[in-house]
């Protein structure tokens, strides 16, 4: 057996092991946010030593980058993005379970009673875009749904190429984010229309976030390449930085 074929099976090996256990992962959470008897033993991630060790966690992935800058050294990807997606994937993954709002995300600064996204989410999205500005940083080793989708191009045999159009379509994602905020900041009686009740189950939302994730597995990347706002934030900045250094 070659070095190369002995790689690819270890790499098919941590790719489907990566692949199982963040979905029973997922699973789990989401079980746990759906049921209001069982939500409280997931309190901890609603407290704030979470929240602080999240931070730190955002402080020492931007000192492992300069390390890298520093030492020229290739850091351990592997495990960067196994750590780092079972720390983030709370924080990324219960908003859509249990948020007031029928859209997650982008509606946490007038929610009454915030999520992990929603007490840290200032801090986490400048973090996400400040790492990002060293090749993507965050969606390639830390984001623990880009960590997910590269497993599931590694898992499927079946690959299909999307119509060239849908490569604008987070940036207008993007925009409408940007345009929902605003509604928040200004108070708009535009955002009482997203209301669903005090955390009621969005049964739209987990939807279209399955059929996201069930995409990824024909279209490598689906979310991060045509979803993400943090990516088209990524996507910008990479193209800006290529043309001043032409």
């Amino acid at each position: 057996m070659t070095t190369l074929s002995k790689g690819n099976i270890i790499s098919g090996i941590k790719n489907s092991v990566f692949f199982w256990l963040f979905a029973l992962i997922g699973i789990f959470f989401a079980s746990m946010a759906y049921s209001e008897s069982s939500l409280r033993l997931l309190y901890f991630f609603w407290r704030p030593p979470f929240s602080l060790f999240i931070k730190i966690i955002c402080a020492a992935s931007f000192a492992l980058l300069i390390i890298k800058w520093v030492n020229q050294k290739l850091l351990p990807y592997f495990w960067l993005k196994f750590i780092g997606g079972l720390i983030f994937l709370p924080v990324i993954l219960l908003p859509v379970f249990r948020c007031y709002f029928k859209v997650p995300y982008v509606f946490c600064r007038a929610c009454p009673d915030k999520c992990p996204w929603g007490i840290s989410r200032t801090f986490l999205f400048g973090a996400f875009v400040g790492l990002n500005l060293s090749g993507k940083f965050w969606c390639a080793r830390l984001c623990p749904l880009g960590s997910f989708q590269e497993a599931q191009v590694a898992i499927s045999k079946k690959h299909l190429k999307p119509a060239a159009w849908l490569s604008v379509s987070s940036y207008v994602i993007l925009i409408a984010v940007a345009a929902v905020y605003f509604l928040t900041v200004t108070s708009s009686a535009w955002v009482k229309y997203f209301g669903n009740g005090w955390y009621a189950w969005a049964w739209a939302a987990v939807f279209i976030a399955a059929a996201i994730l069930s995409a990824a597995f024909f279209i490598p990347k689906f979310w991060c390449r045509y979803f993400c706002p943090v990516g088209a934030i990524a996507d910008i900045s990479g193209k800006c930085r290529r043309m001043i250094c032409r």
